[in-house]
């Protein structure tokens, strides 16, 4: 549910301007680089929490959503009006990124189409994207006419065809003159394609991608229905962002969100709104202001609306961390590392969130020695370089001056931009509590040799906005982990081998091929910080054949599918550089991107059956229909997955059974349960969901309208029931859940997890350590000189995604990045450095 923004306590002190103070003139190519051209002066975007006590119009903002508002200017005119409201929360943030057939048998979409007739039509699914390839035959339907039925181009000049729309959804410069944001109906869209005058594209091609993927009609050269996306008969609203890959504002995102729902509401039809974009940096709780913007366009209040966000690309091993988790005795100091190459112009900002009743100090070490010395809640220090070529903050808790934490959040934010040396630069704690912290990274150090943690965990990697709760979000699954390009090339991927706990890479073995119905070895983790089970499903995502843009073929600057192949065949020197094109309109692609357009495209279906629906019953649908992971050799991670992967035709059984419930009782074999973790927090602080999968003896349908006491929990902890038993919630046909916090006290426990019916097991249970930390949960530890504790292991290799050519494999140099715990087992330079007293 969203929290309202004037439920929550007031903060004392402004924000945002602590984060454009600290950045000073890196500001707008930090934040909003797509921005920093813009004529007439760079604009930055910023989101407000209206006080109880005053109104947008009393503030001087614009209304946005439920107690936010926003307002946009120069970095010098936002921190002007932080200064002129104290006590006005205000909130930016660093940009988001972009994250990346056989799949629609794999969720049961072919079936659900030709038997069920379930194709999207009635129903619109909303986009915001890089922007869409209007020409693509995938857009048009059967008679050359254009299925995109609203179109915002922020990526050029207002076309002046809806001007009152461009106001308000338009960029604008420091004269509030609106200078870029194009919108086209498809009536207008249609007479640009018959004039041949310059069209809408897209230069990036993920927002095309995704777009296919949720309702392409699969228009192959003629060979209709071949690359068919999830809701082929629905029409699509796409609110292009332009941008980069790895940098879009997340103010153009709520405004491209806000005109899909918009323009929805013109059209009087439901809509299903796909989100393939998200950041790291964060709380990682839901209550960034953003999140709670967005998820206020859903909800119960809201019905024929859907909001799905991918789950991120934050969770291999093998490459760059983005998470951390540390627990601090007391009387020790803790350095959480963080490696870096060094940087001309760049940027980490680190987010730490407090659990429970942790009380900490927080500081910041460089490779030369302290930076700021640990402070505690409710202060701010910051540092200059001696001739001004960086600077560092530590901002602690909401209360401090220009804070970015929002109310309701415990947390800080460690950051430095500008240009410092190669090393290893440590958070520092002291004090008594866990902490989680996630990394964001700007400037150089995004993509070429990122900052990174030097060891991480999968766990709790979920990506923002797909942390909030009323948020659905989705993780992948291996669809299809080999293809042919088009220049005849055989290509695929090859993944480290993980040990028994699944959180270290084995360096002794080879790389392996994943295999189908894996869980992506990229795939973003749950829960949230707060214990919320995510991802709420997983679908098909590595890799799916889909819609390519025109403005984005192989070796065009901005490309998503700009890359470095090796030889098609054995021997040759010329690199093919078009391995992920699969023929002249279309190309493979990998990430959560691909996961969550599957998801969005089966809500269409279910809103073309029901269009009232809203996004409660509607995410409880589609975990009511999952089907349980596939088996596989390599199979991990499953609990951190959501329930299950998307069936469509479960799905819209499940909707069935709510319309005409009938009596099915459930069966042992084909039930199953899913945890939102994998160990329980020792100290309590944050619940682990369990969620039942409860299915009929055929397999096919749901168990449901049987008396609720057959069924009960089943929790032990080291072989004995916890003296207060969860309740057992009912959310669908099929599916139920509950929630556990482990007694204080704990720690070093193992606690089973499963469910009974009539007494007898109706689950094959799980057990799972009760732990302060994934470290200590999966790994020995041990004392080194009685002062420093590390981890006794290897240390993680980095591994490359690597492509078949002509019978050898070669580099095709794209890093994957770290999952759950690697490095857990690891020396103490890659883990954090615990000193006593």
């Amino acid at each position: 549910m969203l929290v309202p923004v004037a439920a929550v306590a007031d903060p004392v002190h402004p924000e945002a301007a602590g984060i454009l103070r600290v950045l000073g003139p890196r500001a707008v190519r930090t934040l909003a680089p797509a921005r920093a051209q813009v004529p007439g002066g760079a604009q930055l975007g910023a989101l407000v929490a209206i006080p109880r006590s005053e109104t947008a119009a009393s503030l001087g903002v614009e209304p946005f959503a439920p107690g936010i508002g926003r307002v946009s200017g120069t970095p010098e005119r936002l921190i002007a009006f932080s200064q002129a409201h104290p006590g006005v929360h205000m909130e930016v943030t660093t940009p988001l990124h972009t994250l990346m057939s056989v799949a629609r048998g794999t969720v049961q979409a072919d079936r659900a189409y030709d038997t069920l007739g379930a194709d999207g039509a009635g129903t619109l699914v909303g986009v915001a994207d890089t922007g869409i390839d209007v020409s693509h035959p995938e857009f048009l339907d059967e008679t050359g006419h254009s299925r995109i039925a609203w179109l915002l181009d922020m990526s050029v000049a207002p076309a002046g065809l809806h001007p009152d729309l461009e106001e308000r959804f338009g960029i604008k410069n420091a004269d509030g003159k609106v200078v870029a944001g194009a919108v086209y109906s498809a009536k207008e869209i249609d007479q640009l394609i018959a004039d041949k005058k310059p069209l809408p594209n897209d230069a990036v091609g993920h927002g095309t991608h995704v777009s296919s993927i949720a309702a392409g009609d699969g228009d192959d050269l003629g060979k209709r229905g071949l690359y068919r996306g999830m809701a082929p008969k629905a029409r699509l609203i796409v609110a292009g962002l332009g941008g980069t890959a790895t940098g879009i504002s997340n103010d153009d995102l709520v405004r491209g969100v806000s005109f899909v729902f918009d323009r929805a509401d013109a059209e009087k039809q439901p809509v299903a709104v796909n989100l393939s974009l998200g950041g790291d940096f964060g709380p990682h709780d839901g209550t960034t202001l953003w999140e709670q913007a967005l998820a206020s366009f859903v909800g119960p209040t809201h019905p024929g609306r859907a909001l799905v966000a991918a789950a991120g690309n934050s969770g291999s091993i093998g490459g760059d961390a983005i998470h951390q988790s540390v627990h601090v005795a007391s009387g020790a100091t803790v350095r959480v590392p963080i490696t870096t190459e060094g940087a001309s112009d760049g940027g980490v900002q680190v987010w730490v969130t407090l659990r429970g009743g942790a009380n900490l100090k927080i500081g910041l070490d460089s490779p030369s020695g302290t930076w700021i010395s640990p402070i505690g809640d409710g202060q701010t220090r910051g540092k200059k370089g001696d001739n001004d070529d960086y600077e560092a903050g530590v901002i602690y808790g909401s209360t401090a001056t220009d804070s970015p934490v929002p109310a309701g959040s415990r947390g800080a934010v460690v950051l430095w931009s500008g240009k410092w040396p190669k090393g290893t630069y440590y958070v520092t704690f002291t004090g008594e509590g866990t902490a989680d912290l996630y990394l964001g990274r700007t400037g150089d150090v995004q993509t070429i040799n990122p900052a990174t943690f030097a060891a991480g965990l999968r766990e709790g990697t979920i990506n923002l906005p797909g942390t909030h709760p009323s948020i659905l979000s989705v993780g992948c699954t291996v669809n299809r982990p080999n293809w042919v390009s088009i220049a005849g090339g055989k290509v695929g991927v090859r993944v480290p081998v993980l040990d028994a706990a699944g959180g270290m890479v084995d360096a002794s073995k080879e790389l392996i091929p994943p295999t189908e119905g894996d869980a992506c070895w990229f795939s973003s983790a749950g829960p949230n910080v707060n214990g919320v089970a995510k991802p709420e499903i997983s679908a098909p995502g590595a890799g799916i054949i889909a819609a390519m843009s025109s403005g984005a073929p192989p070796g065009s600057d901005r490309s998503m599918f700009t890359t470095s192949c090796p030889p098609v065949h054995a021997g040759q020197n010329d690199r093919d550089p078009r391995c992920f094109q699969i023929d002249e309109t279309h190309a493979v692609a990998m990430g959560t991107s691909m996961s969550a357009p599957m998801v969005t495209g089966a809500i269409a279906l279910l809103l073309q059956r029901d269009p009232t629906l809203t996004q409660d019953k509607i995410t409880a649908l589609i975990q009511a229909g999952a089907h349980r992971f596939r088996p596989t050799p390599n199979t991990r991670f499953e609990d951190q997955g959501g329930p299950g992967e998307l069936d469509v035709v479960g799905a819209l059984d499940a909707l069935e059974q709510t319309k005409n419930p009938s009596l099915v009782l459930p069966s042992v074999e084909t039930s199953w349960i899913a945890l939102g973790a994998d160990y329980a927090a020792a100290d309590g602080s944050t619940p682990l969901t369990a969620i039942l999968e409860l299915r009929g003896a055929d397999g096919q349908h749901r168990a449901d309208q049987f008396e609720e006491a057959r069924l009960q929990p089943r929790v032990e902890i080291n072989g004995t029931p916890i003296e207060t038993a969860p309740t057992v919630a009912r959310r669908g046909p099929g599916l139920w859940s509950y929630t556990v916090n482990v007694p204080a006290g704990r720690g070093g426990a193992r606690m089973l997890l499963g469910a009974t019916f009539d007494g007898a097991d109706i689950v094959t249970p799980k057990v799972v350590p009760v732990s302060a930390d994934l470290w200590v949960a999966h790994y020995p530890s041990s004392a080194k000189g009685g002062c420093t504790v590390a981890m006794a292991g290897m240390p993680s290799p980095s591994y490359s995604w690597l492509v078949w050519a002509g019978g050898a494999f070669a580099a095709l140099g794209i890093t994957l990045r770290r999952a759950s715990g690697a490095n857990r087992g690891a020396p103490k330079r890659h883990r954090p450095d615990r000193t006593a007293g």
